[in-house]
């Protein structure tokens, strides 16, 4: 009988540096180790309209198609792309900074109420009116003006100390471990001090 070697295996090279299973938000992923052969023009766009909608990078990523990792590729190879990112994100922050303002000072809009009566429905026009926030209002102003409204305020300044050391009664090897921590011996007193 002849004794016959099993066939070679390919070696297959994971994606994940070893890890078994795939992560959640790749289930819908169809080629995870996409790098850039899935770019194309419109892929700007859309990455400016989803983080104009508060996507994270990741679950942009997730809406692409690709993964995670392609994103930063892009990012750093394709202006475009990272211009047309930075422009989604602003757009969503300067969203997010108007409703803190408006949660600062207050705002009104009108509504309809509506309500039955006498087995009739009725609708009437108001004007809701929403207070200010105070938790709003601290944390604007601990941003916008630091310099009046911080709980910690930092004064910058040198001071300079002298201290004289009594070094009568110290022996030779105390004096001695004083100069090598950079205290120095006060000269010798001369006597042409008049009290």
């Amino acid at each position: 009988m002849k004794r016959t070697k099993p066939p070679k295996q390919k070696m297959v090279r994971s994606k994940f540096n070893g890890i078994a299973y795939k992560p959640s938000y790749l289930e819908k992923v169809v080629n995870p180790g996409s790098m850039p052969g899935k770019w194309n023009k419109s892929m700007g766009a859309l990455a400016m309209f989803f983080a104009s909608e508060g996507l994270t990078e990741k679950e942009i990523s997730v809406k692409l198609n690709v993964h995670e990792c392609t994103i930063s590729y892009w990012k750093s190879t394709k202006p475009e792309f990272l211009e047309s990112l930075q422009k989604g994100k602003l757009v969503y922050t300067l969203r997010v900074e108007r409703s803190l303002i408006e949660s600062a000072v207050g705002y009104s809009h009108p509504d309809n109420d509506i309500r039955v009566v006498d087995g009739e429905i009725v609708i009437t026009p108001i004007t809701k009116h929403y207070p200010p926030n105070v938790t709003a209002q601290i944390f604007y102003l601990k941003n916008r003006a630091r310099d009046r409204w911080m709980d910690v305020h930092k004064f910058e300044g040198q001071i300079n100390h002298n201290h004289l050391l009594d070094l009568t009664n110290k022996t030779n090897e105390e004096l001695q471990i004083l100069k090598t921590i950079g205290l120095v011996e006060l000269p010798e007193h001369d006597g042409s001090d008049t009290d």
